[in-house]
């Protein structure tokens, strides 16, 4: 569905982060990479990140269209950049994090680039 090639960085700055060493909460991708894996904390840990990735795209299905016949497809951009910031708190077994993107445009006619921001809520069982 998608053939590309990344880098990008992540920054994080935090209070109590001892142990935790995860890379940021999960994410919607294609993005930086984020982590599922966190340690438990014995107090209140927090975190704020920033990070930029730029993507150089060979091939996206969904704006190039079918793979083997014609079909309908949009003049996709060759390069697009992301920059995400957000916020991780852990307590115990649980971290609640908010991620927010800003993504360049994809492709040729697209009205506006792209925002969008999740939250996610984890668990160690």
């Amino acid at each position: 569905m998608l053939t590309q090639a990344s880098a990008g960085f992540t920054v994080r700055l935090g209070g109590n982060l001892g142990k935790h060493d995860d890379y940021g909460p999960p994410r919607i991708r294609p993005s930086l990479p984020g982590s599922d894996y966190f340690i438990r904390s014995d107090g209140l840990s927090w975190y704020v990140f920033f990070g930029a990735e730029g993507r150089g795209v060979l091939r996206n299905i969904f704006l190039d269209g079918n793979t083997f016949r014609d079909n309908h497809s949009v003049d996709k951009k060759s390069f697009v950049g992301d920059i995400q910031g957000g916020v991780a708190v852990v307590m115990g077994r649980a971290r609640l994090a908010y991620t927010h993107i800003f993504r360049t445009k994809e492709f040729e006619k697209q009205d506006d680039t792209d925002q969008f921001g999740s939250i996610s809520l984890s668990f160690i069982f």
